[in-house]
């Protein structure tokens, strides 16, 4: 994989230079190595046991870093927040990060198949909802607007928790975080600096509707000082199978094969840690994920709709490739800071794209008359960035302040090939263009940003916030495009925020956020030129599209007890100039012509609640609903949502008290969503809601020694139900049938 060779001396060069510093502020300010009170084992296993009579269930009380940039329990933070745990993660047996967001409130999922599927949060999704990884954005510029990039190219083994910001945070992390943020954290090496140690995990996944088989393997170490986490993962996973049913107008009489949902995948991530001081950690991780023969997903139109276009859209390769530096400094005793964190990455991310289309002519007796259209690209993108981040404590204030910037740069190239079929033997030769849809190109970001957190006699917190965004889009020379302008666009903005949670009790709290959100359109918006992925039209470039920006309005409230909680937001995010894909009335290459342009306004609103009651005799019950409701306000006539108008969700759980089992039962029902334009598609005038039942139970075995090992079972759909995920119906692409899910792990 192609990388500058300036990126590899900028991170070597910026690991010496923090290395430097680090020991030079050491000299400075003094403060050598800190005595470690080593415990008797007698000592520490009694004041274990003190802990755990009274430590808060975990099913209640969560803490997370994403919201503010400061570790902070939920229960604290005036922003709709939710986390998924390592436990959890464990437990549940995802193929991966967007599994585990289905039974959040507010959150949807959009794609299928094994690694293919992203996150919807409140209606927005692809390039309006960040992915970060470790706090460090996974979008590039180079995704189309509504399929950002797919969580699952971080393993789901190597995570240790999953925080979902729901709602605008563009003051802490800029262009894209305009609908919400997902921050995947993964695993750091597990210290105790008086001794070596190593361990680790192995395990595997089985799971029925795809043949899929995966194996993963972590280790996890330290020789005092020095920590290290390896980790590796390989999949292969057949097409799954959806069951036989009837879903509106569609009806599949027998179980049906979803193609391009099977793939080879896997991963390796090595992660080196040393403690300079107690205080100061630099760290080195390299990270490879490579996938091949993953696909968006089709049901044949044979099997329900005879007469339809077939579109495969597959990936026969992907590749990302990924290092990062980090120095982190939690102790700093400076008068501008009391805490750095600084990370310098760069990555290169290879995706071949391929796309076969088969329009039949519905000419009478020639079932197989008809033009097929085949588009391949190939992508190759390398980002850069750094990100620096300090906070400081002054009295009531703690402000947290820093910059970050990115560069995408992209390579492309792209053949269409257009040929007529089914009227042999007159020989009909095809057509071929390799003029690149899109230009070769650069995206550039940079963002400057402070926010306060102030505390008035804990019992109200008012968080502040503004940032300086500026973005800038440039186009170079392009093979197949000489003929074509450079263009070059920035937008620049201020964002800002004011967050305030009061506790009305000490149980009880109000919870208000207003915030300003932004997203400058991405390369593929503004300069993509060519036949339509799905080949219903063509896209034409459109190079003065504006900046969305949004307002968005939550309030709520947040009650807990030790056995129970109840959260309510009612929110209201208005996006100003959203850019969304338009017909213009006209025609090119005999193919309708569309174009992305700046609408108006686009409004999403609604209610989300989430409750639930531990009991401690280990009995759990939680459940969450939302509401949604969309309005175009620049096109009043028609939608431009896919997603679900309501959804519920009912967990209910028992963990036997001495930690040798668990089970549990989750319930998923999505009302019918009507306010949606269906088109010509056979489902019918709206998308159906539906209700899915999946069980698991798991095992602890040897729990109490020094390789406990976790056996679990899960059962998905076991009504056996036919059904799509909304956002997944229009282009019809059916859940799994009824599966089972056999997953183990060791501890060494």
């Amino acid at each position: 994989m192609s990388k500058p060779r300036f990126i590899k001396i900028t991170l070597l060069a910026s690991f010496f230079m923090i290395v430097s510093l680090a020991g030079f502020q050491s000299l400075l300010y003094g403060g050598g190595m800190k005595k470690v009170e080593v415990k008797s084992e007698k000592k520490e296993k009694k004041e274990k046991k003190e802990k755990k009579k009274v430590e808060p269930k975990e099913l209640f009380y969560k803490m997370t870093v994403t919201a503010t940039g400061t570790k902070k329990d939920t229960f604290d933070i005036p922003k709709a927040v939710s986390v998924v745990t390592d436990k959890e993660i464990k437990e549940r047996s995802p193929n991966n990060v967007s599994d585990l967001l289905l039974m959040m409130p507010g959150v949807d999922v959009n794609g299928v198949g094994s690694n293919q599927s992203r996150p919807v949060i409140r209606g927005m999704r692809g390039q309006r909802i960040l992915l970060l990884q470790d706090g460090i954005r996974m979008n590039n510029s180079r995704r189309q607007q509504d399929f950002g990039e797919i969580p699952a190219i971080v393993d789901i083994s190597e995570i240790e928790r999953v925080e979902v910001v729901r709602g605008p945070a563009s003051v802490l992390y800029g262009s894209d975080a305009i609908g919400g943020v997902i921050n995947v954290i993964t695993r750091l090496p597990e210290y105790d600096i008086t001794k070596k140690s190593f361990h680790g995990t192995v395990g595997h996944r089985y799971s029925s509707h795809d043949s899929q088989n995966k194996v993963h393997l972590n280790l996890n170490g330290n020789l005092k000082r020095f920590g290290f986490v390896v980790s590796g993962n390989y999949r292969q996973a057949e097409d799954y199978i959806a069951p036989a049913g009837t879903f509106g107008n569609i009806t599949l009489a027998d179980e049906t094969i979803v193609h391009g949902t099977g793939l080879r995948d896997g991963s390796l991530n090595v992660l080196f840690r040393y403690k300079l001081k107690d205080s100061i950690n630099l760290s080195l991780k390299y990270e490879l994920y490579s996938a091949k023969d993953a696909g968006y997903g089709y049901v044949d139109p044979a099997d329900y709709n005879p007469g339809d276009a077939v579109i495969n859209i597959s990936y026969p390769h992907q590749e990302v490739e990924k290092y990062t530096f980090k120095y982190e400094h939690n102790n700093m005793d400076f008068f501008l800071a009391d805490r750095m964190s600084f990370v310098v990455y760069t990555r290169g991310n290879e995706r071949e794209l391929y796309n076969d289309i088969f329009v039949p002519f519905g000419i009478p007796g020639m079932p197989s008359a008809g033009i097929n259209i085949i588009t391949e690209n190939y992508s190759d993108i390398t980002s850069s960035g750094l990100r620096m981040e300090m906070n400081k404590n002054v009295k009531s204030h703690l402000f947290t302040y820093g910059v970050d910037y990115f560069v995408d740069s992209t390579r492309n190239t792209d053949k269409l090939t257009s040929q007529m079929l089914g009227f042999a033997p007159f020989p009909l030769y095809p057509s071929v263009s390799t003029v690149p849809n899109v230009p070769n190109a650069s995206y550039k970001s940079l963002g400057v940003f402070i926010q306060d957190d102030i505390s008035f006699n804990g019992r109200a917190s008012l968080i502040l916030g503004v940032r300086y965004q500026n973005a800038n889009a440039t186009t170079k020379e392009t093979p197949g495009l000489e003929g074509i302008s450079l263009y070059d666009s920035t937008d620049d903005t201020f964002v800002g925020a004011a967050n305030l949670s009061y506790g009305i009790t000490e149980n009880l709290k109000l919870v208000v956020s207003v915030g300003r959100g932004f997203r400058s359109p991405n390369l593929i918006e503004r300069f993509y030129d060519g036949a339509t992925p799905e080949g219903s039209g063509y896209q034409s470039r459109n190079t003065d599209l504006k900046a969305e920006t949004s307002l968005n309005f939550d309030l709520g409230f947040k009650f807990r007890s030790r056995i129970h909680f109840l959260e309510f937001t009612y929110f209201n995010n208005t996006i100003y100039d959203g850019i969304r894909i338009s017909p213009t009335g006209n025609t090119v290459m005999e193919l309708p012509e569309y174009k992305n342009v700046n609408i108006d306004k686009l409004r999403m609103k609604g209610f989300e609640m989430a409750g639930g009651v531990y009991m401690d005799f280990g009995l759990s019950v939680s459940f969450n609903f939302t509401k949604l409701s969309y309005d175009d306000l620049g096109i009043a006539e028609t939608s431009y949502v896919d997603t679900f108008t309501s959804k519920f969700n009912l967990n209910v759980r028992y963990d036997h008290p001495g930690n040798f089992f668990w089970a549990g039962y989750d319930l998923r029902i999505t009302g019918d969503q009507k306010d949606v334009q269906i088109g010509e598609n056979p489902i019918g005038e709206f998308l159906p809601g539906f209700t899915v039942h999946n069980a698991s139970i798991g095992i602890n075995l040897f729990r109490n020694s020094d390789h406990p090992l976790r056996v679990a079972l899960m059962m998905g759909n076991f009504t056996n139900a036919l059904y799509s995920e909304i956002s997944n119906a229009t282009f019809f692409r059916p859940a799994p049938k009824r599966y089972v899910v056999l997953t183990w792990s060791m501890d060494f």
